[in-house]
């Protein structure tokens, strides 16, 4: 055989498998790869969760097709009233959802929806604090994941709420800046076990890290109520939440049905331990795998990171790698919607109306 030959049946094998054109798939997630023949000029569609005042202009300029929002005024409260009931001997649910709605451009103006995305918020600083002298029958310290979000200022908002509502517990208001230090969180948990506080509400940045000071700060005779993300501990009064998992579904059936079943998605991680990302993510994989069998991954492994900087670098970086491939995009919190946000109206690839 001549070299000319077995050169060209060499290329005759090797060019279909580099350019997918033996079928089968091989993008980053383990999915779809390879060109694709959509055409680059229509836009994406984009379905994130939560909500902030950039997040809602996108969603009333079409730019996102839809946020689901969870109930974070709610959340804040019922943290608060359920460990004060609890001090008070009073029965409490071990689980306590606080719902989650998909939001759309065109059900954003109803009454109940519009007081879901634009929340009360609370400033980030500390009514009391835990040298300052107790000033009601309970004291109880809430710490959140991060305070730079908007969705914790609501949580802030709600707890404060509950004082008031009350009458006979003051909140102390503490938490990390960052969405990724858990050991400033841990920190701030065994500070409440030293100031002898009346009970802890937590939402904790990592599902498996924060058992051990919070069964400690347990073993002292103070509860805790988990809020917003789960802990692997049995000893919790209850755990006040969004239900994630079904967030993550209505998440999917959105972006699935505006696809009408057929494309290639990214999905955009939020971090490692999250307990309340990673349900959702798995609502939304699931549901996608059952009910849209023909939506296939470019991306489903990259991670956004805590901060919206860090989510705006990594969906750059995605942006530009499955331009002109991908159809549809979900980002699982916040940070990382605002950031893929950016950069895709950096790219261009949002459809808009103003």
């Amino acid at each position: 055989m001549s070299l000319r030959r077995t050169v060209g049946l060499s290329l005759g094998l090797v060019l279909p498998l580099l350019t997918g054109g033996c079928g089968g798939s091989s993008g980053e997630g383990g999915q779809a790869g390879g060109a694709s023949s959509r055409d680059a000029s229509r836009p994406v569609v984009f379905v994130g969760f939560d909500a902030s005042a950039p997040l809602v202009q996108a969603l009333e300029q079409n730019k996102l097709q839809g946020i689901i929002v969870q109930n974070p005024y709610l959340m804040g409260q019922l943290g608060v009233k359920t460990l004060v009931k609890h001090l008070e001997k009073e029965t409490v649910e071990p689980n306590i959802s606080t719902g989650e709605t998909l939001v759309t451009p065109d059900n954003m103006r109803q009454p109940d929806i519009a007081s879901l995305i634009h929340p009360v918020k609370a400033e980030n600083r500390a009514e009391a604090s835990l040298s300052s002298t107790k000033t009601k029958k309970w004291r109880v310290m809430v710490i959140p994941k991060g305070t730079t979000h908007e969705f914790w200022m609501t949580i802030h908002a709600g707890a404060l709420k509950a004082a008031q509502d009350l009458g006979n517990v003051e909140v102390i208001w503490q938490g990390p800046q960052k969405e990724d230090d858990r050991l400033q969180q841990i920190q701030l948990v065994q500070n409440a076990i030293a100031a002898g506080v009346d009970g802890i509400v937590l939402a904790p940045l990592d599902a498996k890290a924060l058992v051990k000071p919070v069964e400690d700060a347990i073993a002292k005779g103070i509860p805790v109520v988990i809020i917003d993300s789960g802990l692997e501990s049995k000893k919790i009064v209850s755990y006040v939440a969004t239900d994630n998992y079904h967030g993550g579904v209505l998440a999917a059936r959105r972006l699935g049905e505006l696809l009408k079943g057929e494309g290639k998605i990214i999905l955009l991680r939020y971090a490692v331990g999250s307990e309340s990302t990673e349900q959702r993510e798995r609502g939304f994989t699931d549901t996608i795998r059952s009910e849209f069998p023909k939506l296939v991954y470019l991306s489903d492994s990259e991670y956004s990171g805590a901060t919206s900087d860090t989510a705006q670098q990594k969906s750059q970086s995605l942006v530009t790698r499955y331009r002109g491939q991908v159809d549809g995009i979900f980002c699982c919190n916040e940070s990382s919607t605002f950031g893929m946000l950016r950069a895709l109206e950096g790219a261009g690839m949002l459809a808009s109306r103003r």
